[in-house]
């Protein structure tokens, strides 16, 4: 069986979704998969260490140290080892990085950086990979309308032969039979496999309250007990205290971002459905908006720099599906099952 690269249309797409999936599929049947992510975007490693890698490995029980699985970093003037050197040729790097994992397992699940074209201007991006490790690639399109049909058809002309096929993510319930059958008849009339469709999961794209603090930097000022539970959306509070309870019922479940003055509208927050509030700015809340936080159950994060930067943190969280959880390891070998037709996979890669 031919090892396969994971690309995408855009970040957060749901790469490492489908890769743990496959992974774990892949091991159902006998196959001894192994996990593999040539570069990292910069930012996204620390020492050395990305955070992809190192989940995957725990998470699957691979025998290889994550250091090893994802060997290069993209910056925005080089390409950098994952020990932090700048590189000359990254291609070679990775090909010798490439065959001290692949010869400990029978196949490699290959994940790319998040959009297929990104690292072109440092000839490292998905089409330079898979060509230079010789890889059919799997591309994961997330859900944006018609529109992703010119993007999946822009892939194509790109890797010609090497697209191996698509999955569709984060799918509305709406719009599954659409995807299924019209997306589906339309790409496979210009040459593209379609091999699932999985569709929007709120529970897998749900944040916990802990991460959301790291995430914006924050310091719990109350509701710690707090700290696991998960939070399915956020909202951005600054309406009048009249509209805020009205607004704040239509979300469920939700993290709600607002001044740390307000306490008119902390309080409609905390009287909805609500596991965390990010106080923004330098202000404090009152003692009675902190003891009715600790009397709900809620989490109270205070933040020092304003709305937008909360709302930009937040918006990167919940952008992407959030794998980095043992506890959801099940839940997406299940829609993988579910959702991707994995034995055809596995017949055409062998």
């Amino acid at each position: 069986m031919k090892s396969v690269y994971i690309a995408a249309t855009e970040a957060s797409a749901g790469k490492t979704t489908l890769a743990v999936g496959l992974c774990r599929a892949l091991h159902e049947r006998g196959v001894d998969a192994g996990y593999f992510k040539p570069i990292d975007a910069a930012g996204q490693a620390a020492a050395g260490l990305d955070e992809d890698a190192a989940f995957v490995a725990e998470a699957l029980g691979l025998p290889d140290d994550p250091r090893t699985l994802c060997p290069l970093r993209l910056t925005e003037n080089a390409v950098e080892t994952a020990e932090g050197a700048h590189v000359e040729a990254p291609l070679d790097v990775l090909r010798t990085a490439w065959a001290r994992v692949a010869e400990r397992h029978e196949v490699l699940v290959c994940e790319g950086l998040g959009e297929v074209w990104q690292g072109r201007f440092a000839h490292v991006s998905g089409a330079d990979v898979v060509g230079a490790l010789d890889l059919p690639a799997l591309l994961v399109a997330r859900f944006a309308g018609t529109r992703q049909l010119d993007d999946v058809c822009y892939v194509k002309d790109v890797l010609r032969a090497r697209l191996q096929g698509v999955v569709f993510t984060k799918v509305p319930e709406t719009r599954l039979a659409a995807v299924e059958h019209d997306y589906g008849r339309f790409l496979a009339g210009n040459g593209v496999r379609g091999y699932g469709v999985i569709p929007a999961n709120r529970q897998l794209a749900a944040v916990s309250v802990k991460a959301i603090a790291a995430g914006v930097g924050g310091t719990f000022l109350a509701g710690t007990a707090a700290a696991d539970r998960l939070a399915e959306g956020y909202l951005i509070g600054a309406m009048g205290p009249e509209h805020a309870l009205a607004y704040f019922e239509r979300t469920p479940n939700k993290v709600v971002v607002v001044g740390a003055d307000r306490d008119d509208l902390i309080l409609a927050a905390l009287r909805s459905s609500t596991v965390a509030v990010v106080l923004t700015g330098t202000a404090s809340p009152s003692r009675d908006v902190v003891r009715q936080a600790e009397q709900d159950g809620v989490a109270l994060i205070a933040v020092p720099q304003d709305t937008v930067f909360a709302a930009d943190a937040l918006r990167h969280l919940f952008g992407r599906i959030s794998v980095h959880d043992r506890s959801r390891v099940d839940l997406i070998a299940r829609i993988v099952a579910e959702r991707v037709d994995v034995e055809r996979l596995v017949a055409d890669l062998s």
